[in-house]
C-alpha cells in the first residue's frame, strides 16, 4: 500500500521537475531570440557599414525601396539614424534580461536599460517620420500598423521605466519584457515573414510585391499582437499553480522555439546571407 507521504513526496518531485522544465524551455527560446538579434545586427553592421564606408549609398535601395532619396536629406538622415540606434537596440536589449548581468553588474543593466529606451524613442521617432513623409510598405495597413507598434513601444517603455524607479521590480519585469517585444517588432516581422515563406512552401502564398495580400497585412500587425499575446500567456503559465497548465506552457514554449529557429534561418538564408558574403 502506498503511504499519502509517497504521494505528497512524488508529486513535489514531479512538481519541481516541471518547474524546471519550464525554465529551461523559457531560457532556450531566449537564448534562440539573442542569436537571432544578433545576426540580424551582424547583417546591418556589415550590409549598410560597409556601404557607408564605400559612399555606394543608392545600395541602400537594394533593401529598402525608400531608402535613399534624392533630395530628401532629412528624411535620408532620418533613415540612417534609424538602422545605426537599431545596431544598439538590438545588441543591448538581450544583454537586460541575462540574471548575471543583472545581479553582477547592476549599475551596467541600468545604463543600459537607460540608452536602451532612450534610443528605442528616438529610433521610433525616426521611423515614424519616414512612415509620414515617404509612405510605407502595405499602404495604409503598414502605416496602422507601425503607429500601433510605435504606441505601444512608447507606453511599455514608459511603465517599464516609471515602475523600476518606484522599485517595483516584479511590474518592472514585466514591463520591460512587453517593451522588449514591442521593440523587437521589426525583427519579428521578418522572422515572420520568413516562417510565412517556408510554410507556403515558398510559394508566397497571401503576399505580393507591394506587401497588400492578406499574409502581409496580418504581419503588419502580428508583429506587434502575436508576440504580445504569447508574452501574456507565458506571464499566466509561469505564475499558475495547476501544473498541467504549466506543462502545456513548456511545451508551447518548445514549439515556438522551433517556429522561432525555422524564422531565423530562413530570413537569414534568403535576405541577409546573400547581401553579406
Amino acid at each position: 500500500m502506498v503511504s499519502s507521504n509517497s504521494i505528497q513526496e512524488k508529486q513535489s518531485i514531479d512538481q519541481s521537475q516541471i518547474h524546471k522544465n519550464f525554465k529551461r524551455a523559457k531560457n532556450s527560446l531566449f537564448a534562440i531570440a539573442m542569436i537571432g538579434q544578433w545576426i540580424f545586427v551582424i547583417y546591418i553592421l556589415l550590409f549598410y557599414g560597409e556601404i557607408a564606408m564605400s559612399g555606394e549609398y543608392e545600395r541602400v535601395n537594394e533593401q529598402l525601396p525608400h531608402g535613399i532619396i534624392e533630395g530628401d536629406t532629412i528624411g535620408n538622415l532620418m533613415m540612417g539614424m534609424h538602422l545605426a540606434l537599431a545596431v544598439i537596440i538590438m545588441f543591448g536589449g538581450p544583454l537586460q534580461f541575462i540574471p548575471a548581468i543583472r545581479k553582477q553588474f547592476p549599475r551596467f543593466h541600468r545604463w543600459n536599460g537607460r540608452i536602451y529606451y532612450f534610443t528605442a524613442f528616438i529610433t521610433v521617432c525616426a521611423g515614424m517620420y519616414m512612415n509620414l513623409s515617404r509612405g510605407t510598405h502595405g499602404g495604409t495597413f503598414g502605416l496602422l500598423g507601425n503607429t500601433l507598434n510605435a504606441s505601444l513601444i512608447f507606453w511599455f517603455s514608459i511603465m517599464a521605466w516609471r515602475t523600476a524607479m518606484q522599485k517595483d521590480f516584479r511590474s518592472h519585469r514585466k514591463w520591460a519584457i512587453r517593451a522588449f517585444l514591442m521593440v523587437s517588432g521589426v525583427w519579428f516581422f521578418r522572422i515572420g515573414y520568413g516562417l510565412c515563406l517556408l510554410l507556403s512552401g515558398f510559394t508566397g502564398a497571401g503576399m505580393t510585391r507591394n506587401m497588400t495580400g492578406p499574409v502581409d497585412v496580418f504581419l503588419m500587425f502580428g508583429h506587434s499582437l502575436v508576440p504580445l499575446i504569447l508574452g501574456e500567456l507565458y506571464f499566466w503559465t509561469k505564475t499558475h499553480p495547476n501544473l498541467k497548465i504549466k506543462k502545456a506552457g513548456m511545451i508551447g514554449l518548445i514549439v515556438l522555439s522551433i517556429f522561432l529557429v525555422a524564422g531565423i534561418s530562413m530570413v537569414t538564408m534568403i535576405f541577409w546571407l546573400p547581401k553579406i558574403v
